[in-house]
Protein backbone atom coordinates (compact mmCIF):
# COMPACT_ATOMS: atom_id res chain seq x y z
CA UNK A 1 0.00 0.00 0.00
CA UNK A 2 1.14 3.39 -1.20
CA UNK A 3 0.10 6.50 0.68
CA UNK A 4 0.03 10.12 -0.71
CA UNK A 5 -0.24 13.14 1.13
CA UNK A 6 -0.83 16.72 -0.62
CA UNK A 7 -0.56 19.90 1.66
CA UNK A 8 -3.45 22.57 0.18
CA UNK A 9 -4.11 25.90 0.35
CA UNK A 10 -6.88 27.36 -0.38
CA UNK A 11 -7.14 30.62 -3.13
CA UNK A 12 -9.07 32.82 -0.39
CA UNK A 13 -10.02 32.37 2.87
CA UNK A 14 -13.74 32.66 1.64
CA UNK A 15 -13.67 29.49 -0.18
CA UNK A 16 -13.46 27.35 3.31
CA UNK A 17 -16.88 26.84 3.54
CA UNK A 18 -17.03 25.90 -0.84
CA UNK A 19 -14.20 23.49 -0.07
CA UNK A 20 -15.19 21.95 2.73
CA UNK A 21 -18.86 20.96 1.07
CA UNK A 22 -17.39 20.21 -2.13
CA UNK A 23 -15.17 17.38 -0.11
CA UNK A 24 -18.29 16.43 1.66
CA UNK A 25 -20.36 16.29 -0.75
CA UNK A 26 -18.65 15.43 -4.07
CA UNK A 27 -14.69 14.65 -3.79
CA UNK A 28 -15.48 11.42 -1.02
CA UNK A 29 -18.75 10.12 -2.96
CA UNK A 30 -16.37 9.84 -6.14
CA UNK A 31 -13.45 7.79 -4.63
CA UNK A 32 -15.98 4.08 -5.24
CA UNK A 33 -15.05 5.14 -8.88
CA UNK A 34 -11.15 5.18 -8.17
CA UNK A 35 -10.43 1.54 -8.23
CA UNK A 36 -6.91 1.93 -6.90
CA UNK A 37 -7.95 4.62 -3.73
CA UNK A 38 -8.15 2.57 -0.80
CA UNK A 39 -8.86 4.92 2.29
CA UNK A 40 -9.22 9.07 1.53
CA UNK A 41 -9.24 11.53 4.62
CA UNK A 42 -8.87 15.33 4.18
CA UNK A 43 -8.25 16.91 7.19
CA UNK A 44 -8.14 20.63 8.34
CA UNK A 45 -4.48 22.08 9.54
CA UNK A 46 -3.51 23.58 12.52
CA UNK A 47 -2.89 27.11 12.15
CA UNK A 48 1.26 26.61 12.27
CA UNK A 49 1.32 23.55 9.29
CA UNK A 50 1.61 26.54 6.71
CA UNK A 51 -1.69 24.98 5.05
CA UNK A 52 -5.31 25.00 5.23
CA UNK A 53 -5.68 21.50 4.47
CA UNK A 54 -3.83 18.46 3.94
CA UNK A 55 -5.26 14.73 2.44
CA UNK A 56 -4.12 11.58 2.96
CA UNK A 57 -4.68 9.30 0.14
CA UNK A 58 -3.97 5.60 0.70
CA UNK A 59 -3.50 3.63 -2.50
CA UNK A 60 -3.30 0.16 -4.05
CA UNK A 61 -0.46 1.40 -5.86
CA UNK A 62 1.09 4.47 -7.40
CA UNK A 63 1.27 3.52 -11.05
CA UNK A 64 -2.66 2.14 -10.44
CA UNK A 65 -3.01 5.69 -8.86
CA UNK A 66 -1.70 6.81 -12.04
CA UNK A 67 -3.87 5.46 -14.24
CA UNK A 68 -7.05 6.29 -12.32
CA UNK A 69 -5.66 10.05 -12.24
CA UNK A 70 -6.46 9.63 -16.31
CA UNK A 71 -9.85 9.42 -15.93
CA UNK A 72 -13.10 11.68 -16.56
CA UNK A 73 -14.10 11.03 -12.80
CA UNK A 74 -10.72 12.30 -11.58
CA UNK A 75 -10.47 15.17 -13.98
CA UNK A 76 -13.50 17.03 -13.05
CA UNK A 77 -12.58 16.54 -9.73
CA UNK A 78 -9.62 18.51 -10.98
CA UNK A 79 -11.40 21.21 -12.33
CA UNK A 80 -13.01 21.83 -9.29
CA UNK A 81 -10.42 21.64 -7.15
CA UNK A 82 -8.45 24.09 -8.93
CA UNK A 83 -11.22 26.79 -9.33
CA UNK A 84 -11.19 26.66 -5.01
CA UNK A 85 -7.03 25.35 -3.63
CA UNK A 86 -4.09 24.44 -5.06
CA UNK A 87 -1.78 21.40 -3.76
CA UNK A 88 1.46 23.43 -2.02
CA UNK A 89 3.29 20.04 -1.39
CA UNK A 90 3.40 16.66 -2.23
CA UNK A 91 4.77 13.40 -1.00
CA UNK A 92 4.29 9.93 -1.19
CA UNK A 93 5.75 6.36 0.34
CA UNK A 94 5.08 3.01 1.24
CA UNK A 95 3.85 2.08 4.87
CA UNK A 96 5.34 0.33 6.89
CA UNK A 97 3.28 -2.80 7.83
CA UNK A 98 1.40 -3.62 9.95
CA UNK A 99 0.83 -0.10 11.69
CA UNK A 100 -1.87 0.25 14.02
CA UNK A 101 -5.38 1.52 14.19
CA UNK A 102 -7.81 1.63 17.47
CA UNK A 103 -11.49 0.67 16.83
CA UNK A 104 -13.79 2.13 18.74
Amino acid sequence: MDIIIDKIRLHAPEHAEAFIQWVQQVDYASCPDLPSVLRFDVVRAAPESGCDFFEIIQVESLAAFQRDMQTPVFARLVARFSELASVTESFSGAALPPGFQRHA
